[in-house]
């Protein structure tokens, strides 16, 4: 991987996505020419944050906006906080609006199909926890182009309160015509008869969505081989199931994409 040049940004707002889990957005210096593709990558590092080598720590994080919001001059990054053994979404999570935050990049093979090429009859989109994050970043630019092609998000997280960019999603369910969302717990079972009980934020009384591992509920939700094009992030174990999953299908290897965490 060619290291790119380190160039300052600065946190303009922290955006709480889940208890754990916030999207940093950061403003570009105004003479500073960026660009990168929808589901592309930056390394992340926080001025005189080092390690015991007194080297910077840096991490990889997925740009979670779209290129088409360079145009408004930021960018963003979506991060879980770690806890134990998370040193840098520790020390990232402690920032606040004004604080700098470096990075550099693009980097990365994982990449959305580009408007100016032949387009799929559908986009299908497999993500699951905070493999979410490229994936919205892909989702975002489809729309924001107005390509007239529909898309299709299967998204699987443990609990309700681990639902991250909730409203956006909704939103485009309720106003945009063409996309569907499927949203399963993997944690958790169906109250008894059927009915959602009241509850807590974050308790399964609000929860509409299904039951069960994104991996195993795919082969009820597609049925039919097409020229879609699919792209996958998760976990390690969920990334090799789902290729799977769709390999066996018939898909065509060039037609599906995945990366992992």
């Amino acid at each position: 991987m060619a290291v790119r040049d380190v160039f300052p940004t600065t946190l303009i707002e922290i955006i709480e996505e889940t208890p754990r889990v916030r999207t940093f957005r950061l403003a570009l210096p105004p003479d500073r020419q960026f660009s990168f593709k929808a589901g592309q990558f930056v390394m992340a590092s926080i001025p005189d944050f080092l390690n015991t080598k007194g080297r910077p720590v840096r991490r990889a994080y997925s740009v979670a906006s779209s290129p088409k919001d360079l145009e408004k001059g930021y960018l963003e990054l979506t991060i879980t906080r770690v806890g134990e053994g998370g040193f840098f979404s520790n020390r990232i999570h402690e920032c606040r609006p004004g604080d700098r935050v470096l990075i550099d990049g693009p980097y990365g093979s994982f990449l959305l199909l580009g408007s100016d090429e032949p387009q799929p009859s559908r986009y299908i989109f497999v993500a699951s926890g905070s493999g979410i994050a490229p994936l919205r970043g892909m989702i975002r630019t489809i729309l924001l182009e107005g390509r007239k092609v529909p898309v299709e998000l299967f998204y699987g997280f443990r609990h309700p309160s681990d639902y991250i960019y909730e409203r956006e999603l909704s939103g485009y369910v309720a106003t945009t015509p063409g996309f569907s969302l499927v949203t399963a717990l993997s944690r958790g079972t169906p109250p008894a008869g059927g009915a959602n009980p009241s509850g807590e934020k974050g308790g399964l009384g609000r929860w509409t969505g299904l039951f069960g591992r994104i991996t195993a509920l795919l082969p009820d939700l597609v049925r039919e081989v097409s020229d879609a094009r699919i792209y996958i992030c998760g976990p390690p174990e969920m990334v090799a199931q789902t290729d799977s999953f769709f390999r066996a299908m018939g898909f065509p290897e060039e037609s599906v994409h995945k990366e992992q965490w």
